[in-house]
Formats: structure tokens, sequence, C-alpha cells
């Protein structure tokens, strides 16, 4: 039986090209950093569930999205290219360039998410008792503002790791080192008896966010030895980063806009419930994110040397795989969401028909393939990013509409619409902009 499953595995294999197999093999340790990144998340998910209830959960959830949010004004496009230019010099060996980068970003994004974290600091009593009514807000947005500029430096740093090449140690310090830090000190809490309130939940995240700082800081001084004066390069980088930016705020509301309006609009127990289906449902997105990363690269160069059906044939085989896994997480959450969702408490399984309408839009989603990414690794990175805005704006005012009528299912559907419809528009973009069918013919077959 072994045997032959393992023979109907090498001929299924068999039929993948060089490129196919590349991108499929290449991110295995990325992989399992960031499975496990998903892992410990699910889990502090749970323990926070048990101990400060769906209400808590809420806020510390509602908390983490307005500081993503906030992170992306900080960082404003400058991820790309950082990672864009550390990769040039570090190949070209201009580890001068490499430090005016840094040192660049250090200062002008520095300054930018200090002068954010003051002043929502201020703000915060405000947006905690008028925007979104929960007072208990208030303190544990504080203390994830106190940690907003470590993170955005954790963030810079581990930009540089990619240009330097070091792949899975950059997921290891943006997807799974503070969350595996706060479960960490969530555990200690726990078994010490000690009582675990939001206040306290908040404090280990923070201190989690700061001890990845301190960490990220201390291996780049192992990476990057090279000593030289250093010069601003604010308007060169500025220049690259704020088209980028559009972009980034972008993915970012498609991302948080649902969670954000839910706090707005509904209880903060109704916003724990919904970040749980949210969490469940994105699931597969993990799989979508892995096969960006190593489709990337290998879109731009068959692109480049003009192998266009090549890069076809690969687009289309990685995005049937997707596409089963896709359809076989969305059929486990159909049949067994209800039960799933149970592990975090009987009112988390409200959520139920939230998590079946938000994991069938991100079976589209996935199933539809790395779209985003073709566009803009063929030169259609505008197109790309006002298809992208439009659909983030209009997910603002769908959910405004949809969550004051139906509260979480209102949020799943705006979602899952959105979702939906902006990946038909990129598909119909990349067949006529790019000339690809970026989904399976099965009348060419596999």
């Amino acid at each position: 039986m072994v045997g032959n499953f393992i023979y109907h595995l090498k001929k299924k294999i068999s039929f993948l090209d060089e490129h196919t197999l590349e991108v499929y093999s290449k991110s295995f340790a990325s992989t399992i950093v960031k499975f496990s990144g998903t892992v410990i998340g699910l889990f502090v998910t749970i323990l926070l569930s048990r101990t400060i209830g769906a209400g808590g959960l809420g806020i510390i959830n509602l908390s983490n999205r307005i500081i993503n949010i906030l992170i992306i004004f900080g960082l404003l496009g400058m991820r790309q290219v950082i990672i864009k230019e550390v990769a040039i010099a570090y190949s070209k060996k201009n580890y001068s360039h490499i430090g005016n980068v840094m040192h660049t970003a250090y200062f002008f994004n520095g300054s930018i998410t200090l002068i954010i974290t003051i002043s929502f600091i201020l703000i915060s009593p405000w947006m905690s008792y008028n925007l979104f009514n929960e007072p208990r807000l208030s303190y544990p947005l504080m203390i994830f503002l106190i940690a907003l500029t470590p993170q955005m430096l954790s963030i810079l740093f581990s930009s540089a790791f990619v240009g330097y090449r070091k792949i899975w140690q950059s997921n290891l310090v943006e997807q799974t080192l503070s969350i595996a830090i706060t479960g960490l000190l969530l555990i200690f809490l726990w078994f010490s008896k000690y009582s675990l309130s939001i206040i306290n939940v908040a404090i280990c995240y923070a201190i989690g966010r700061i001890f990845v700082t301190v960490f990220v800081f201390f291996y780049w001084k192992l990476l990057y030895k090279y000593k030289s004066k250093r010069k601003l390069i604010v308007k060169k980088l500025a220049k690259t980063s704020l088209p980028l930016f559009v972009v980034s705020i972008s993915g970012i509301l498609l991302s948080n806009t649902d969670v954000i309006i839910m706090g707005i609009f509904r209880s903060a127990e109704e916003v724990g419930i919904y970040t749980i289906a949210t969490r469940l449902a994105f699931l597969c997105v993990f799989f979508l994110q892995i096969a960006n990363s190593s489709l990337a690269p290998k879109i731009a160069s068959l692109y480049e040397n003009n192998d266009i059906k090549q890069m076809e044939k690969m687009i289309q085989r990685v995005t049937v795989g997707l596409l089963f896994i896709g359809i076989f997480i969305f059929t486990v959450f159909v049949l067994f969401g209800d039960k799933i969702l149970s592990i975090w408490g009987n009112e988390f399984v409200n959520a139920y028909w939230a998590l079946v309408i938000l994991s069938f839009g991100q079976m589209v989603n996935i199933g539809t393939g790395a779209i985003g990414t073709i566009m803009v690794m063929t030169g259609n990175e505008k197109v790309q990013s006002k298809v992208s805005l439009l659909f983030a704006l209009l997910n603002v005012i769908l959910c405004v509409f949809f969550v004051k009528s139906f509260g979480l299912i209102g949020a799943a559907i705006s979602t899952a619409l959105i979702f939906t419809f902006s990946n038909i528009v990129k598909v119909i973009l990349v067949r006529k902009l790019v000339g690809i069918n970026p989904l399976i013919s099965f009348k060419e077959g596999l």
C-alpha cells in the first residue's frame, strides 16, 4: 500500500517542470517558521478566550488591528524599498550603501512612528469612549502603542534580513518570535495562578515585541559589521517608498477593515467572536503567501526572458494545488466548523456562518492563485495598486452598511464579496495585460 502511494506520488511529481518544483520546494524553512507562528497564535487565542473571555479577546484583537494600520503609516512603503536596496547592494558588496539605507530608515520611519505613537496615546481615551464606545480599550491600546516604534524597527531589520537572503530568519521575526514570547509569558502567568486581565495580556504582547527588537538589533550587528560614516538619503528612498505605500495601505485595509468597523458598531464580545472566525478562515492564505514569495522571482525571471508559455504553465500548476487546499479547508469548516469553534468556548459557535462565508471568500482568493504577484512582477504594479485601493475603499463602504445591518454575518459577507470580486477582476486584467490564463485549463490538462 505504501509502495503504491509512493509510486503514484512520483508519477504525479514527474509531470511538474523544474520551475514548479522549485516553487514547491524552495521555501521549506519559511513554511515551518510560518506554520509554527500560526499554531502558536491559535493557541494564544484559545488561552485568552478561556481566561479573559470573548470581550477581552475582542479588545486585544481590536488593539492589534489598530496597530497593524498605524505601522503601515509608520513604514510608508519602506519595507519593500529596504529589501530591494539591500539585496542589490549586498550582491555588489556595496556595504556603505546598506549602512546609509538602514540609517535613513531608522531616522525617517522612526521619527514618523514616534509622532504617531505620541499622537495616538493622547487621543486613545477619546477613541475608546467616543469612537469604539468601549472604555476598556483605552489602557490596552496605550500599552500596544508604547511598543509601536520597537515593532516598526523590527520590521525594518527583518526587511534587511531578506536583502541578505536570510528569508526564514525574517519570517521568524515577523511571524513567530513575538507571539511565541507572548505565549510563554501568558503560560507562565497562568501556571503562577496570577490573574490574567486584559491589561496583563497587553503588557505581555508589548514585552514580546520589545524583546524581538532587542534580539534582531544584536543579530543585525552580527550580520553587518561594516564601519563607515553614514549619510541620510531620505529623498531618494522616499521617492520609491511613497508609491508602494498606496499598495500597502490597500492590503492592510482589506485585511483589517471588517474588525475595525465591527469595533465601532458592535460590542467587544462580538469582535472577539468574529476575529476567531477570521483567523481560522485566513489559514489558507498562509499557503498563498508561501507560494507568492517563491513565485515572485520565478515570474520576474521568466517574464524578463519572454518565456510566457513556461510562466503560464508554472502558474497554472501552482494555482491548481492552491485551489485543492482552498476547497479542502472550506469543506472542513462547512462540516466541522461549529465543533472547531467550540474549542474557544460555546459562545464562539455563533461565528459558524461567518466562518463558512469567510472561508468561501478565501477559497476564491487562494483558488485564483498569485494574481497580485503576477501583476507586480510583470510591470503592472500601478494597475494592481489602483484596483486594490478601489476595492479597499469599497470594502469600507460595504462593511459599514453590512455590519450595521447584520453584525458579524454582515462583516463576513462584505469581506467575502470584496475578495471574490477583486480577484475576478484581477484574473481578467492578467489575461488582458499579461496575456496568460492564471487558472488551470482542464481541457489541456496538467
